[in-house]
């Protein structure tokens, strides 16, 4: 069983772009094949514009063409990584989440999250990626995050399978470019 183990941000596309990118084998390493994914789990503190973006995220897989997949919101007490002891925490949370041959997408998050998470993954032996949004796409799509804010509960229900209504496909990037890193 494939498990991709993602930190979470302010910006919901990057966790699926990463998704799509390994099961259609088009990141770049130096033989990229076709990946097959059966869960994705979501690591993410419990800052509001966090907790906005996990429901993002979950609109996204459910209607942008990531049904077939399990995903696993993984919430964690601190609202950020404001000392050492919120760092410990969320890197602990990382890596008891990771087992080897996984993936860990590094992408969202603080750069605190994504050493925790890199660090960890090169102890179970996992493999790191990270997906880059060009800065005008990523500038595009936070435009676009800031004007759902007002229809929190439309993103709920699309995140329930009822996707009519409002359109979160937008919100991905036609241009992610999804690196292996290990």
């Amino acid at each position: 069983m494939v498990r991709l183990i993602a930190t979470l941000g302010t910006s919901p596309g990057g966790i699926f772009e990463s998704y799509k990118n390994l099961i259609n084998g088009t990141y770049e390493e130096d033989n990229p094949e076709k990946i097959r994914v059966d869960e994705v789990y979501v690591i993410r503190t419990a800052d509001k514009s966090v907790e906005f973006a996990w429901k993002l995220v979950k609109a996204i897989f459910v209607c942008c063409g990531g049904r077939d997949v399990a995903i696993y919101d993984i919430p964690l007490s601190i609202t950020d990584i404001y000392s050492r002891k919120d760092y410990l925490l969320f890197k602990k949370e990382v890596e008891n989440k990771i087992r080897e041959g996984d993936f860990v997408d590094i992408t969202g998050g603080r750069k605190s999250m994504a050493a925790a998470a890199a660090l960890s993954a090169m102890r179970k032996r996992a493999k790191t990626i990270t997906t880059i949004i060009p800065q005008p796409e990523y500038n595009r799509i936070q435009k676009e995050i800031e004007g759902l804010k007002s229809r929190e509960a439309e993103i709920e229900s699309a995140g329930d399978g009822r996707c009519e209504g409002i359109s979160v496909c937008s919100l991905v990037s036609k241009s992610a470019l999804t690196i292996m890193l290990t």
